[in-house]
């Protein structure tokens, strides 16, 4: 039975997660779960298998949240004082994961 990634199997699909302790790849790995499910349109219990493509997901999002928190900053703006930080939540390939778009009609 397939259940959510764990700091282990995550550094299979996310290559910087190995410099990482296990504590921080386990924070961002509940976070995107977190969120994954509020997504995700097949509500599932504890007991349930989890879908690969949730899987996936997960561990996408988790690798998304970490580069938006620690990614460079755009260059500080000499007339305001401040930078920007580029996010990407929830960005459409987890989203396509989890509510995959299917195509209606086709050519005739």
């Amino acid at each position: 039975m397939a259940s959510w990634h764990t700091p282990m199997t995550a550094r299979i699909f996310w290559k910087d997660a190995a410099r990482l302790n296990d504590e921080i790849v386990s924070t961002y790995l509940t976070v995107a779960r977190a969120a994954c499910l509020a997504f995700a349109p097949i509500a599932l219990t504890e007991d349930d298998a989890v879908p690969e493509h949730y899987r996936l997901a997960q561990v996408m999002h988790a690798r998304n949240v970490y580069n938006a928190v620690n990614g460079d900053t755009q260059p500080v703006d000499p007339e305001t004082g401040y930078g920007q930080i580029v996010s990407t939540p929830l960005d459409w390939h987890v989203r396509q994961l989890l509510r995959p778009v299917t195509a209606w009609g086709g050519i005739a």
